[in-house]
């Protein structure tokens, strides 16, 4: 709910109970995963990615869509965390994250520790994860947020680097075994395919098995939402939504 007094979030994501639109998005992202599928969100900084995230993490908007969230495993990562991205790090922070998800799951919290403690966690380790959540009956909703950083190569992680790294997460996604344990929600600050490696001939799209969703700017409908309500003047309110180009008041 919107609190009267201020309806801005300033410098940090929205929180769920405050968040307002969107519902083309969040409608589309949840149709993907009931359908054992992937998500590439994307729009501009500060268009409210992180903040679509978050909703996603709320096990309360899962439960209204008619998903046991006991079954739903949630793990969120920022790449940004990671300088210099490294694929290895990638794969050792999820597991580490997994890890914490089963603490009191004492088989799984022990093999996830054998995985971590190799000096090098690669993909095969999170498949091994992935096996070990569908054992259970589980499945796995991986929040990716800032994925454009994983193109940007750095002296440990060159361009053949960057293409490997990509050919995993599709591979995981829509090859392997484990993948039907698996939806992976990415988001980016441009469109995937106009940011990553170029296609070699005869190779497939490494981001084909993606559903694309841009966000942007709020409707005029969500606008008023927004700010209707709130003790000003109908002048303050155009103004406001002019200066921000209807774009998410945060």
């Amino acid at each position: 709910m919107i609190n009267p007094k201020n309806p801005f979030t300033v410098g940090k994501t929205v929180p769920p109970e405050r968040f307002v639109g969107r519902k083309y998005e969040i409608n589309s992202t949840f149709a993907q995963i009931a359908n054992n599928s992937h998500v590439a969100i994307w729009g501009s900084s500060g268009m409210g990615k992180s903040s679509l995230l978050e909703v996603l993490k709320s096990p309360e908007v899962w439960q209204k869509r008619g998903f046991d969230p006991s079954t739903i495993i949630i793990v969120y990562f920022s790449c940004l965390s990671l300088e210099p991205f490294l694929a290895s790090k990638f794969w050792r922070e999820i597991l580490n994250l997994l890890a914490e998800k089963f603490q009191k799951d004492t088989s799984f919290y022990s093999e996830i520790n054998t995985l971590l403690a190799k000096p090098e966690v690669n993909k095969d380790d999170f498949r091994q994860a992935l096996r070990l959540i569908g054992e259970q009956n589980k499945y796995l909703v991986l929040l990716v947020d800032d994925y454009h950083v994983v193109m940007d190569e750095n002296s440990q992680y060159q361009v053949e680097n960057i293409e490997e790294f990509l050919g995993e997460c599709r591979s995981l996604a829509h090859y392997s075994e484990e993948s039907k344990y698996l939806s992976m929600i990415v988001t980016s600050l441009r469109r995937l395919n106009d940011i990553g490696p170029t296609l070699k001939p005869g190779k497939s799209p490494w981001y084909n098995h993606y559903f694309f969703i841009p966000l942007k700017p709020f409707t005029e409908k969500e606008v008023v939402n927004v700010l209707s309500g709130l003790p000003m003047t109908a002048e303050l309110r155009d103004g406001i939504r002019e200066s921000y180009f209807s774009n998410p008041i945060s």
